[in-house]
């Protein structure tokens, strides 16, 4: 069988109408994979009726689940065993992803799905979540390297253990067989009714276990991961699957935007898949009858907060993006931002960066741009907390730090300097000067990136 992408759905599904496999494994966007299970499960059900029965990977118990599908059912139609975060393919090669997706959930204050992660992160490395071994704070490096693959993250890890308390910890795994995976593996050789079938969804996996290329071989697997990043390769990807969430979700209630609202709403939303469809479907149901989506409705229903926002203007100021520093700059004003408050934040942002690179130009603190967040953690995380007053600008997560400090090395001292006394003659000039808003900040911004 062949491994299909995204792009390739519609084949998918009009293979899966006429000739279905019996197991479907799809990988990558939580909210992508949801979706395409829901539209197997539609094509699957669609002459036969049947019913689908959900398991909760992180509650499941997998020799019931295998025995569930190698039974007849007493039902009537087609019976679809779905496992959402199933654990069949965790291992440490995937161990490091899972951590990240915790560590970006607890920043976001997504409790529980950092909980989930952190759990799905023990199983990978081959630890129960309900015993000892779930204190992630108390292990030491050599136990987390040997554990997970990579090297423990510096810092406080305490949250974790708040994180881990959230939410229902996964049940004890049947103990009939080693290997859940090899019993799949093997009920797979054999007689399956041919009325069950199995959709198993998961965020990362480990293509190199032998039930992953048995899958692919001989069952059917959906790739449906989209690059993460902010290069432009992955932004033309991310964008590609906003745009075809988007027409999808216009069509159910057969409703209309101009680009240019489209672009508004991608910039507000970002790459948050489920956040798009919620938003775009409330703005929906508020439109009613009418077919045209204005800008008035999006202003009204979906707004950006005013710290992510901000972050997007520094964000294009670092990466020395004029045209893009411009452009939100003059959102920022449409969303009843004040131009003060903007100022206010670009000169928070380039004191941390004056501090980062005074701080990266000492010796001691063997900072070099090229090393790797793990180094930056072990060699220069430790020196910078006997710097004991500037324990509250250095006080952030280690990763955010060390971004930061990428960032600084950059930009030199006399040029962070210079943005400094530009971003006090803005202030000075909104002040007090009859020059208007917009061109202060313009010419600001221009000040700065062409220096």
């Amino acid at each position: 069988m062949p491994l299909y992408t995204r792009e390739h759905l519609a084949d998918l599904l009009s293979r899966t109408a006429k000739n279905p496999s019996r197991v479907f494994l799809l990988v990558g966007e939580r909210y992508l994979c949801r979706t395409t299970a829901d539209q197997l499960e539609q094509v699957l059900l669609r002459d036969t009726g049947g019913a689908v029965h959900a398991i909760d990977g992180d509650q499941e118990d997998s020799g019931a689940t295998l025995a569930k599908l190698r039974s007849f059912s007493l039902l009537p139609g087609r019976q679809i065993y779905r496992v959402t975060d199933t654990r069949l393919f965790l291992s440490r090669q995937v161990a490091k992803s899972i951590w990240e997706r915790a560590v970006k959930a607890h920043a976001d204050g997504k409790i529980d799905r950092a909980g989930r992660a952190l759990r799905t992160l023990l199983e990978s490395g081959g630890l129960d979540p309900r015993g000892p071994d779930g204190e992630l704070a108390a292990m030491s490096a050599g136990e987390w390297q040997a554990c997970f693959g990579f090297a423990r993250p510096d810092g406080d890890l305490n949250w974790t253990k708040a994180c881990l308390a959230s939410g229902t910890i996964a049940s004890p795994t049947s103990s009939t067989a080693s290997d859940p995976g090899e019993m799949l593996a093997a009920a797979l050789t054999t007689a399956i009714p041919a009325n069950n079938f199995l959709i198993l969804l998961a965020e990362e996996v480990d293509k190199r276990k032998k039930l992953f290329k048995l899958l692919k071989d001989e069952q059917t697997v959906v790739d449906l991961s989209v690059e993460a990043g902010s290069g432009a390769k992955a932004q033309k990807e991310q964008r590609t699957v906003l745009q075809d969430l988007l027409r999808r979700t216009l069509a159910e209630a057969n409703k209309t935007m101009s680009p240019a609202l489209q672009d508004l709403l991608f910039d507000r939303v970002g790459f948050h898949p489920v956040a798009l469809v919620m938003e775009l479907r409330k703005v929906m149901t508020y439109v009613g009858e009418r077919s045209q989506i204005s800008r008035e409705d999006l202003d009204l229903l979906v707004g950006r907060t005013r710290q992510e926002a901000l972050f997007e203007l520094t964000g294009a100021l670092s990466r020395k993006e004029l045209d893009r520093a411009l452009l939100i700059a003059g959102r920022l004003r449409e969303d009843g931002i004040h131009p003060l408050a903007m100022v206010a934040t670009l000169r928070n942002h380039v004191r941390g960066l004056l501090l980062c690179r005074a701080l990266l130009e000492q010796p001691d603190l063997r900072f070099q741009p090229t090393m790797s967040a793990a180094a930056f953690q072990q060699i220069c995380l430790p020196r910078l907390k006997e710097r004991k007053q500037w324990k509250k600008e250095l006080g952030g997560h280690p990763f955010a730090l060390y971004m930061q400090f990428k960032t600084a090395a950059e930009f030199s001292r006399p040029m962070l300097a210079s943005w400094l006394r530009h971003l006090l003659r803005a202030e000075l000039r909104l002040k007090g000067s009859p020059v208007t808003a917009a061109t202060t900040l313009d010419h600001l911004l221009i000040s700065m990136l062409t220096a």
